[in-house]
């Protein structure tokens, strides 16, 4: 029994890894789990997480990002390394809702993230795979 364990154990850290990137992998919708959207909803909870943690965008179409963050915190979401440097999209402060876009041009597997000082720490982060239209 411990040896099957282990074994799903190995398969689920390799399938978990090959999640991981910054954009020039060729991400595919299945690692943010869906088909593209251009408009994006996420809560930013007071407990320090998001509601969603994966999304799946086209590549080089602008998509919408609307941000809300609960009654006692303030959140914001930025998509780690874009062209060598992250991407802040939009803040949002506490009990407020706010938009803001973004385009990527490259095909692949991005992370995106609250900046605020411990928040990313605390879990706040998430998957955003970027996907041919086709």
């Amino acid at each position: 029994m411990l040896r099957s364990t282990s074994i799903a154990a190995v398969a689920v850290l390799a399938v978990g890894l090959s999640a991981c990137g910054n954009g020039d992998d060729g991400g595919d919708a299945a690692a943010a789990g869906g088909d593209p959207t251009t408009s994006i909803e996420v809560l930013g909870t007071d407990s320090l997480d998001f509601d969603t943690t994966a999304f799946t965008v086209p590549v080089g179409e602008e998509v919408t990002v609307e941000l809300t963050s609960e009654e006692a915190v303030e959140h914001d979401f930025v998509i780690e390394d874009v062209d060598g440097q992250d991407l802040e999209v939009v803040h949002a402060d506490p009990g407020q809702t706010e938009t803001g876009t973004f385009t990527l041009d490259d095909t692949g597997t991005y992370t995106f993230f609250c900046s605020i000082p411990g928040h990313r720490q605390a879990g706040m982060e998430g998957t955003l795979a970027v996907v041919d239209g086709d």
